[in-house]
């Protein structure tokens, strides 16, 4: 434990380095911090958990694979953010032609009752969210479930400050007008 204890103060760019260099410790805490992130976020698009985490470990391939090319223009997790989206967006359309499969239940619900209402919440929610366009749906997703500000959204999906704004507030106005509960 305390071997990897030395690896935690580390920047992201230094494990990168590292990691490089084929050090498996830089790699494990790359995971450490980013594989719970990754994970939710793939399953955000996918609805899948087998799928979000066959995503997740590509995405931790690719990086271990191009470690010693990577250049940090951008902050590592918005990096990552981006290789999901683009596997999920790929995945999604080898698929199409399945649905997704509901989402599980919600955790925590004290009664029978509240854990059927706070279900039947969270299907309505995720079918209103699985109706908006996939750039709208991964905006409202790093901006709510993962908290980035619009400039990391930016650098993650590949668009404008400017593009970013209106895809939050199209993807806000489309659920308004959409949800039904």
């Amino acid at each position: 434990m305390i071997f990897f204890d030395l690896y935690k103060n580390k920047s992201d760019a230094d494990l990168i380095a590292l990691i490089s260099k084929g050090d498996r410790g830089a790699f494990q805490e790359i995971l450490n911090r980013y594989q719970a992130a990754v994970y939710g976020f793939a399953f955000s698009f996918l609805k899948d958990a087998q799928e979000a985490e066959d995503i997740s470990q590509e995405v931790f391939l690719r990086l271990y694979r191009t470690a010693e090319s990577y250049r940090s223009f951008a902050a590592l997790r918005t990096y990552l953010f981006r290789i999901t989206r683009n596997l999920c967006i790929d995945h999604l359309r080898k698929m199409r032609p399945e649905t997704m499969t509901d989402p599980p239940e919600a955790v925590g619900a004290k009664t029978p009752l509240s854990q059927l209402c706070a279900c039947e919440l969270k299907k309505q929610i995720d079918l209103t969210l699985s109706g908006l366009p996939e750039n709208q749906r991964a905006a409202i997703y790093l901006r709510h479930e993962q908290g980035m500000s619009y400039r990391e959204i930016s650098k993650t999906l590949g668009v404008t400050l400017h593009a970013v704004e209106s895809l939050l507030t199209r993807a806000r106005k489309a659920f308004r007008s959409k949800f039904k509960f």
